[in-house]
């Protein structure tokens, strides 16, 4: 099970990297690795240096990620003056997803 999710997140990926479309592109393939990352890696961190428990420790991590995203893109619009833009929402939204099956996964 987990060679095949692997499997799919490179193949989106690469389709991400491939197309042109608001829903795809480079921006979307970092915003999905970004998020995954960083809700395992927060994950693991409350977990092991907080001394949390696996329940706490998800939650922890699931909307810590969801704030660093939403912080992202409202420094975008605001500092750097561009859109507010859903669609990396979305795709953070789906790295928090992917970021939990991994956690799920590799326990």
């Amino acid at each position: 099970m987990k060679k095949i999710v692997i499997v799919l997140i490179f193949l989106g990926m690469i389709i991400c990297l491939s197309a042109q479309s608001p829903w795809l592109g480079s921006d979307k393939v970092t915003h999905f690795t970004a998020s995954a990352f960083l809700t395992y890696w927060n994950y693991g961190m409350s977990k092991d240096f907080g001394q949390q428990n696996a329940r706490n420790s998800l939650i922890f991590s699931v909307n810590l990620t969801a704030f660093m995203g939403a912080g992202k893109e409202f420094s975008d619009k605001y500092i750097l003056k561009s859109e507010w833009d859903w669609h990396d929402i979305a795709y953070d939204l789906a790295g928090i997803c992917a970021g939990m099956i991994l956690i799920n996964n590799m326990e």
